[in-house]
């Protein structure tokens, strides 16, 4: 379909000049393809071209040397303006005018109208071959203004794109180097003993001390989440108390986890690998922990949720609900009285959560004011170090 127009000129070619027009055809019409909204035009441009290039030249016959005229002539897309849908001011997705191409000319015809203005201003009394020329003259002065003005445009948008690659090229290599850092850094880390339980190798902390710690901190959590409620919150001794009591109910949990751990387990399975037996163990007891402390929330929410304050602001909400204008005329109906109360339970709710919110952080800002962590002197810490074993490469660090 593309070729139709010029089969005479296709038949007229040697079979490489052939291969050539060919190759040069199908690269045409996927790119082509690309610009079209719809699939399956591309072929109908083409062919569109071709037989407008060939109303040009005059017809087939008048086309001496087909292969350079196909090639450099009837193939090649001629865009009159800087869009690249733009083939000899139509366009080849819609097949209309290209505005672009009528701005362009509105532009010039503006520019010439305005040149011809101030010759004629400057220059009063000349004939018209000199006014044309004058004219001819100021519009080629502009062109090279325009020319000198796209090379400066250009020269910097090479330089703005030749900046940001060095400051990308920049950003790579301090990635890397930040990567490789982090990398040295995990590297020396994965080294160091645990700080809890003195396991060499094991990062900082190990996979079971790891779970202890999430577990006591869910724990303590639990209790503080208890004592919003329970406790009179002005009196350490109190909140003492329920958090002791809250400790105890989930020690008594994690142990039934550890416990039913144990008996799913064959004999001898622990001995083999006494790591990770712990780490499953300890991960046990927090899963234990994890599934008390949404039941803690839930208690503490619904017994906050009774206070005086709740109740104030469920009143209020219910008040104001039924008061809307468009429960004024029935007040006390059925659908003033469900949204009202809906209102109510929303206002108590959130109530709730605020009162749970703040008491925490109470609880917790007095926690972090008493609490004080007694270290463990340098006689007790010199004695736990000497009694740890050393691995080989340590024992060779002591013997070199």
């Amino acid at each position: 379909m593309a070729l139709g127009p010029v089969a005479w000129l296709w038949e007229r070619l040697s079979g490489w000049q052939q291969d050539q027009v060919e190759a040069a055809v199908k690269t045409e019409l996927t790119r082509l393809e690309g610009l079209l909204a719809l699939p399956g035009g591309a072929p109908r441009l083409l062919a569109d071209r071709f037989a407008d290039r060939l109303g040009e030249t005059g017809g087939e016959a008048l086309v001496d040397a087909p292969f350079p005229w196909l090639i450099r002539r009837g193939l090649v897309q001629r865009q009159a303006c800087s869009d690249r849908r733009c083939d000899d001011g139509i366009r080849l997705d819609s097949g209309g005018e290209c505005e672009n191409c009528g701005n362009i000319i509105h532009i010039r015809r503006g520019r010439r109208a305005r040149v011809a203005a101030e010759v004629d201003a400057r220059s009063r009394g000349i004939s018209a071959a000199e006014r044309q020329a004058a004219i001819e003259e100021r519009l080629r002065q502009l062109a090279v203004v325009d020319a000198e003005d796209f090379v400066w445009r250009r020269q910097r948008a090479e330089a703005d794109q030749a900046r940001r690659g060095a400051a990308r090229a920049e950003a790579e290599a301090r990635e890397e180097r930040e990567r490789q850092a982090a990398a040295a850094a995990d590297a020396v880390r994965q080294i160091l003993p645990c700080e809890d339980c003195g396991r060499d190798r094991s990062a900082g902390l190990c996979e079971a001390c790891g779970y202890r710690r999430r577990t006591e901190a869910l724990t303590v959590e639990a209790g503080l989440i208890a004592a919003t409620w329970s406790a009179d919150l002005a009196d350490p001794g109190d909140v003492a108390a329920v958090t002791a009591d809250v400790r105890a109910s989930l020690e008594a949990d994690t142990e039934r986890a550890r416990r039913e751990f144990l008996d799913l387990m064959e004999p001898g399975e622990l001995e083999a690998d006494p790591v990770a037996a712990a780490a499953a163990l300890a991960f046990a007891a927090l899963q234990a922990v994890e599934a008390a402390l949404p039941e803690y929330r839930g208690s503490a929410l619904g017994r906050l949720g009774q206070t005086e304050e709740a109740e104030t602001e469920a009143r209020r909400a219910y008040r104001t609900e039924q008061g809307r204008r468009w429960f004024q005329h029935n007040p006390h109906g059925a659908h003033a009285v469900a949204a009202a109360s809906k209102a109510a339970d929303a206002a108590r709710a959130r109530t709730a959560h605020y009162l749970l919110t703040s008491r925490l952080e109470q609880l917790r800002e007095q926690a972090a004011c008493t609490e004080q962590v007694a270290a463990a002197s340098w006689t007790d810490r010199l004695a736990q170090l000497a009694a740890r074993p050393l691995d080989g490469d340590r024992a060779g660090v002591v013997i070199a």
